[in-house]
């Protein structure tokens, strides 16, 4: 385990250099995180990343699963996961090209089997949304009639998101159903920051910060099955799903800049007395459902599904944009190769798992008629180790999202998340001889 951990940090250290490299100008995300709340995040168990699903009918007794509940009630073992990731994203609207890197820590979840495989808790931190972008535009304006024009630049960045803490119960019903509940608390917190740059001298440098946030309570439900024996001897099927009830969450608004006030540099509230200061964000109804076919224990096929209702949301603040808000669909496609389940095979190659897997997604954007969606490659190893039933997960995604139609912009995406899992028998005491 303790190896492990080492490794996974080492791993860790080159994903923030690359990250680091990187000047301020070229840190962001995906352009199209600027509308309304940002990007939905898909949750993705780490065993299941390197096929590109979220796991809602994957179960793992060594892997934390944060894609649904129910699975919490079926594990044996304590289990711990934190996943970190860094995402190059390549942007083009057929004139320019520019380049953004992203290094995000995605999530961390315990599980504790209260009754082993009968009852478990799991704990965890998600992102629901992330809003990280960067966007420039170029104009003039003429002071006076017949006066010369006055370049200025107008740059917009983006930061934030919607993240959730979240306690829940998996619960085993005999020996091949289970069902799962969790509740959540969702934080918002997205910021807007605005520069405009001016050519001449007539004009200073004007900058304010728009700023969202606000708290609501969420919840979710899981169910998951599985059958053995169904189509030959020792093969398994299994299917699980997951519900998440849409939220409602109170924002404030804030708008703040730094001006001279008093012949001193002071942070101020710059929103007039007639502004919106308070308002809401809501986020949809969502659903997934999977089914996983093991026709051994070394190798596993899986199809899942996951649909998001955003034309049901608004965002108060922004009603113009709740119009390109679209239902979203996901679908997904992988597989996993396990050879180390074959006795005798003492071979480094043979003690990893192998993952692939494709997915396609429709986006919950629509741009002037043009639907933004999102076709990406997956590929996954599993590192195991070999003292304690703990692993490192490396998964790696290549994609597209969006279109150059319009002025729109098309991306360019390539990806690389690290997990780590931890997987003990706690609370027994250990002999030793």
């Amino acid at each position: 385990m303790y190896r492990l951990t080492i490794i996974f940090i080492l791993l860790l250290f080159p994903l923030m250099a690359v990250a680091q490299q990187a000047d301020r100008e070229s840190a962001g995300g995906s352009s199209y995180s600027s509308i309304g709340v940002g990007l939905p995040v898909d949750t993705h168990s780490s065993i299941t990343s390197g096929m590109g699903l979220p796991g809602v009918s994957v179960f793992d007794s060594f892997s934390a699963s944060s894609s649904n509940p129910a699975l919490w009630g079926v594990s044996f073992h304590t289990q711990g996961n934190i996943s970190a990731g860094l995402s190059n994203f390549q942007t083009s609207d057929g004139i320019e090209t520019s380049r953004f890197n992203q290094l995000t820590v995605d999530q961390f979840q315990l599980v504790l089997p209260i009754i082993r495989q009968s009852l478990g808790v799991s704990i965890g931190f998600y992102p629901v949304t992330r809003s990280s972008f960067q966007l420039s535009s170029q104009g003039s304006i003429a002071p006076e009639p017949g006066s010369t024009p006055i370049q200025f630049l107008n740059n917009l960045d983006g930061s934030g998101g919607i993240n959730k803490f979240e306690f829940g119960l998996g619960y085993r019903f005999g020996t091949n159903f289970a069902i799962g509940y969790a509740a959540s608390v969702y934080l918002a917190s997205i910021d807007r920051n605005f520069e405009t740059f001016f050519d001449s001298p007539r004009f200073s440098t004007l900058e304010y910060t728009e700023s969202y946030t606000g708290a609501a309570l969420g919840n979710r439900f899981g169910i998951y099955g599985r059958l053995n024996d169904l189509l030959r001897s020792n093969d398994r099927i299994s299917i699980g799903g997951a519900l998440t009830l849409p939220v409602e969450i109170d924002i404030d608004r804030e708008v703040t800049g730094y001006r001279f006030v008093g012949n001193q540099f002071s942070l101020v509230d710059l929103l007039p007395s007639t502004g919106v200061r308070n308002g809401n964000i809501s986020l949809p109804l969502e659903y997934s459902a999977g089914i996983t076919y093991q026709p051994s224990g070394q190798f596993n096929v899986t199809a899942e599904y996951t649909a998001q209702q955003w034309n049901d949301t608004d965002f108060s603040f922004h009603p113009s944009q709740e119009e390109y808000l679209v239902n979203r669909s996901r679908y997904g496609v992988g597989m996993q190769f396990h050879p180390y389940v074959v006795e005798g095979r003492e071979s480094f190659l043979s003690n990893l798992r192998y993952s692939a897997g494709a997915s396609y997604d429709t986006g919950h954007l629509n741009i002037d008629g043009h639907g933004i969606d999102t076709l990406m490659f997956h590929l996954g190893i599993g590192v195991l180790s070999q003292q304690a039933q703990s692993s490192i997960d490396i998964s790696f995604q290549y994609g597209f999202r969006g279109t150059e139609a319009q002025n729109l912009i098309e991306e360019r995406i390539w990806g690389i998340k690290l997990s780590l899992n931890l997987a003990e028998i706690m609370f027994v005491q250990q002999r030793f001889q």
